[in-house]
């Protein structure tokens, strides 16, 4: 796992500037902490930083060919490249190491561009081909890897991270107005766009190539899903998934588990034991209040398991100062609260291993989530059936505990199918949005426009069933863009390599051409993976309900903390930027009858820290949680990077103390619980 960047020069553009690419470098450091490397000629600069996961000592980066003339930066890890080094081997071609990077080094010399056809694993990787004056650029199918470009006058730049474009570009950062609504409403934006302006992720199963000043993308993979859904034995999805978590286990570091108090992270645990991972380690987190808590049902797997058990209590303190730090690296802002505690638990899981196994895309593939059954059942008893659960849900939205439900009904109300499937996870209202956004950005709010990206992404699935849009929907948009972009900046903040065996490719085909009711019906969620798994993970594990990863909001933010995001919302430097009509902001986040809400206070002020923490200025570290809060402007002793022109000082390389940010209010209890990936864990 690594971190890559480069720069392409347009014909006749002026060379790479190197110091530019040291800095680039250094903020990817925390990718990458076990070595960087680098390729530069007049036209072209490659760098990486490398996490050693697989052939520790040969697979240094860059990777060339005998000739020099192919040349290779690589994040990810290929599961079959022992297949392919014997089928290219075959072929001709002379292996120096181990490494699944020099797959892609002989791979591209033999297939081209359909090189990442041949691919079985999660990549993101740029391939320099001397001859042709080309860069080659490719990102798996399902997006678990990420691969920003900004294409400029000078150039095309790429990168892990969309900090290291503006690093090794010297192009000042800008905040794309046109996406703040659908974060606001959605709290991601759908690939291509991201929210800096100019800056595009290459989405999932694409490629790219630029040459002569051209870039041209195309889609290399399609999810075939047949109109008529073929019946998914669980016994066949359980060998699916045997073969799965086996491909995970290739490493020649430690592994580990994070581990919830779910079905899914529970049964990729239960599978790494099955073939022969007996010696685990595995990671859980919780909290002092129980209503929160899930370290006991952790324990249960734990236990019946037999793992090398820990626990992390994250506290107040922990959690308010992980949030800048989270915002730097998170590249867009925060989406979730309970990415927070993710990162708490990933620095203390980077004490003890490099990799972890996490049930990650469970929820997404088999129907995980509740509203995936609030809409089998609209859909199976119209609107009599949606106006009594709906009732239903007012009344326990009544209940200090159950609030949200007041929304679920709300949603089941509106008719449109892609317009409700687009409003189940919306963060705030678009009656909301129109009235506090600036004019011009409130024209974003429309149901279509909010709807557009969703839309668009299952136009070419109309002719299957309701049930099975619905659930490719999250798939193809909620999934790449939020869930597996958090996993991924998160994870890797703690130099964590993250493994997603539900995810796996072959598994992920097979239940999409199974029936929605086959995974999320009336009668249960997940229903042919809890059939899949009955005899491997304990009963208890099966028989708990859903329940998502629940964070103390209304205690972490009080008083003080909460009082530091409203003053940060309407101070000058944010009324500044033009997003917001500031009376209309102080209505709502003061306003004695219609306060905002905890969660809408926090993805608000998210906005707001991550265009501190990344437009503003561009820097090759973190900031502390005083740096950046109130009106603090916080010239720290870090080393700033002003992304300007090009001219960036270089700055050092974060030492291990620095990266590590271990927080020392947390407890490790040792034989406690297993480890949740809060980003869709169960």
């Amino acid at each position: 796992m690594c971190g890559v960047v480069g720069f392409v020069c347009a014909p006749g553009a002026e060379a790479p500037d190197s110091r530019a690419l040291d800095s680039a470098v250094a903020a990817l450091a925390h990718r990458g902490p076990d070595g960087s490397g680098r390729y530069e000629t007049r036209d072209v600069a490659l760098a990486n930083t490398r996490l050693s996961i697989i052939d520790l000592p040969g697979g240094s980066q860059p990777m060339k060919n005998e000739d020099g003339t192919v040349v290779v930066v690589y994040n990810g890890e290929i599961w079959n490249h022992a297949v392919l080094r014997d089928e290219l081997a075959g072929l001709g071609h002379r292996f120096r190491s181990r490494s699944d990077t020099e797959v892609l080094v002989h791979g591209y010399e033999e297939w081209g561009e359909d090189l990442p056809v041949h691919l079985d694993g999660m990549f993101a990787f740029a391939v320099w081909d001397e001859s042709h004056q080309r860069l080659f650029l490719a990102r798996d199918r399902l997006g678990k890897k990420p691969l920003y470009l900004l294409e400029t006058g000078r150039g095309l730049a790429f990168g892990s991270d969309a900090r290291s474009l503006f690093l090794v570009s010297g192009v000042q950062p800008a905040l794309d107005r046109a996406q703040v609504a659908q974060y606001l409403f959605r709290r991601y934006a759908v690939s291509p766009a991201t929210m800096f302006s100019g800056v595009v992720r290459l989405p999932a199963a694409h490629r790219a190539t630029y040459g002569g000043g051209r870039l041209v993308t195309s889609r290399y993979w399609h999810l075939e899903v047949p109109a008529e859904p073929e019946p998914l034995d669980a016994a066949e999805l359980r060998d699916l998934l045997r073969v799965a978590v086996e491909k995970r286990l290739m490493s020649d570091v430690p592994l580990g588990v994070l581990l919830s108090g779910g079905v899914d992270s529970a049964a990729v645990l239960g599978l790494a034991h099955e073939a022969g991972a007996s010696s685990l380690a595995t990671f859980t987190i919780g909290f002092d209040d129980p209503v929160f808590d899930e370290r006991a049902a952790a324990r249960i797997s734990a236990e019946h398991f037999g793992t090398d058990h820990h626990e992390v209590v994250v506290s107040r303190q922990d959690f308010l100062e992980a949030l800048p730090r989270l915002a730097w690296y998170r590249d867009e802002p925060i989406a979730e609260a309970s990415e927070i505690p993710l990162l708490l638990l990933a620095e203390f899981a980077g004490r003890h291993v490099s990799v972890v196994l996490t049930g990650d895309g469970g929820d997404e593939v088999f129907g995980g989530y509740p509203k995936y059954r609030a809409d089998a059942l609209l859909r199976a008893g119209g609107r009599p059936a949606a106006h009594a659960l709906g009732h239903a849900l007012r009344l326990l939205a009544r209940r200090p505990t159950h609030r949200q439900l007041d929304r679920a009904a709300r949603t089941l109300a509106i008719r449109d199918p892609v317009t409700r499937w687009s409003a189940w996870f919306r963060s705030i209202e678009p009656e909301v949005l129109r009235d506090v956004l600036a004019p011009e950005l409130a024209l974003e709010t429309t149901v279509p426009g909010l709807t557009h990206p969703l839309a668009r992404v299952l136009d070419p699935y109309g002719h299957l069933d309701a049930g099975r849009r619905m659930l490719l929907g999250d798939l193809f948009t909620y999934l790449p863009d939020n869930m597996l972009v958090r996993s991924d900046k998160v994870l890797m903040a703690a130099s964590v390599e993250g493994r997603m065996p539900l995810l796996d490719l072959d598994v992920v085909a097979r239940a999409s051409r199974s029936a929605a009711g086959d995974r999320a019906s009336l009668r249960g969620s997940k229903r042919t993976l809890r059939a899949a798994i009955e005899k491997i993970v304990p009963a208890e594990i099966l028989r708990q309900p859903k329940r998502g990863f629940p964070v103390p909001m209304e205690r972490f933010l009080v008083e003080d903390a909460r009082a530091d995001l409203v003053g940060m919302l309407l101070s000058e430097r944010a009324r500044s930027r033009g997003i917001f009509r500031p009376e209309k902001m102080e209505t709502l986040v003061r306003g004695e009858n219609g306060a905002v809400g905890t969660r809408e206070l926090f993805v608000l002020a998210s906005l707001e820290l991550w265009l501190r923490t990344n437009v503003d200025t561009v820097t090759t570290s973190p900031p502390a949680y005083d740096e950046l809060l109130g009106d603090r402007e916080g010239h720290g002793s870090r080393r700033s990077v002003a992304a300007s022109n090009g001219d960036q000082e270089s700055a050092l390389v974060p030492s291990a103390t620095e990266r590590a940010h271990e927080p020392t209010s947390l407890v490790d209890t040792g034989a406690g619980d297993d480890d949740q990936h809060f980003v869709g864990a169960r």
